[in-house]
């Protein structure tokens, strides 16, 4: 009987030791797969890295995790997008703990506002480059940079950097 108690203990503990840190094992879902194999027939997977198979590719897909969640895990462990699909597809495959569970990071979709300012900034001819630029300016990421500027745009006034493109319609 003692044994069992300190069984459970221990079972109960790894458990609350799990949750506390926010690590995830993920298994893939048999919903994901059918659909993983319905959109990759035919696919060639030959020119994947070295350091990457196909076999976590199909892990990462297929256990449910999103794009948003892949941009995190990115940033997590500061790694690119193959690196982090293979890094999570193996611990997917190793029955691993991974930071956090699938789905975890949601699209968020702009508001009409977002929108109309972003809309803005492309109609007054800024580019790809323009808008690096602005960002590195304003130590903001690429979204909040295109909305920060068209808002400028939209009420009338001046944004720091001149749109180096032809603005829309000319």
């Amino acid at each position: 009987m003692t044994i069992g108690v300190a069984a459970s203990g221990l079972c109960l503990a790894g458990a609350g030791l799990a949750a506390a840190t926010n690590a995830f094992t993920v298994e893939p879902r048999p919903d994901l797969v059918a659909e993983y194999e319905a959109t990759t027939e035919g696919s060639d997977f030959s020119e994947m890295p070295a350091d990457y198979t196909e076999e976590q590719y199909r892990a990462f897909w297929t256990s449910g995790y999103t794009l948003e969640d892949l941009a995190a895990l990115q940033e997590l462990w500061s790694v690119d997008e193959m690196e982090a699909k293979a890094r999570a597809g193996r611990a997917v495959l190793d029955g691993a703990a991974l930071p956090f569970a699938p789905g975890t990071h949601q699209y968020e979709e702009p508001s009409a506002e977002t929108v109309a300012a972003i809309d803005a900034v492309f109609a007054a001819g800024y580019t790809g480059e323009d808008l690096a630029e602005l960002a590195e300016l304003w130590s903001t990421d690429v979204v909040e940079t295109k909305a920060r500027a068209g808002q400028l745009l939209l009420d009338g006034q001046t944004v720091p950097v001149a749109p180096s493109g032809a603005p829309a319609g000319a």
